[in-house]
């Protein structure tokens, strides 16, 4: 008899499957609020000898006003000038201070290498440091923000260049 009939060739094969796409990412996470900034009150600035009230509150109003191109800067080449400003409540928990971004950072390096951060009982009082003397490496990426856990009854704030022949400015000044 004659052979059988070969079986017939294997169906080809079939193509893979595409992969199912890969789930959706989770939404990021939401941001925390930031700490409300607290509003300084007008007229309670005060600055270091050889600055009038009427001079630090000009000071203050361009350290405030949101913007850090309009920044304030002491009378030049004074011994550790500062500026002290009250808040409108306590306790205050942090301080942020934010370098002009209207000068050179040469100028800004010279208005705040080495500042400090106090808060006291009345204007210019350095009863607690919060923070500083701030290296430049720390002042030039930005805000700088020091924390002031331990001064819930404090109600002024003073930042301060330590040092003869010092002019101290920056551009925004908030209080957290």
């Amino acid at each position: 008899p004659p052979p059988p009939p070969p079986p017939p060739p294997p169906p080809p094969p079939l193509p893979p499957s595409p992969s199912p796409p890969p789930p959706p990412l989770p939404p990021p996470p939401t941001p925390s609020p930031p700490t409300p900034s607290l509003p300084l009150l007008w007229g309670s600035a005060r600055m270091s000898s050889g600055h009038s009230n009427n001079f630090a509150n000009q000071f203050m109003a361009k350290a405030a006003d949101g913007n850090s191109r309009t920044f304030g800067k002491s009378k030049g080449k004074k011994t550790s000038p500062w500026f002290s400003a009250k808040a409108s409540s306590t306790p205050i928990s942090a301080v942020t201070v934010t370098p002009d971004t209207k000068n050179k950072a040469s100028k800004v390096k010279k208005y705040l290498k080495g500042f400090e951060i106090w808060v006291g009982a009345t204007a210019g009082d350095k009863a607690v440091k919060c923070g500083g003397p701030f290296a430049w490496s720390v002042i030039k990426r930005g805000p700088v923000t020091a924390q002031c856990a331990a001064a819930p009854t404090h109600s002024y704030v003073t930042v301060v260049l330590p040092g003869r022949k010092k002019t101290l400015g920056f551009g925004e000044i908030e209080l957290h």
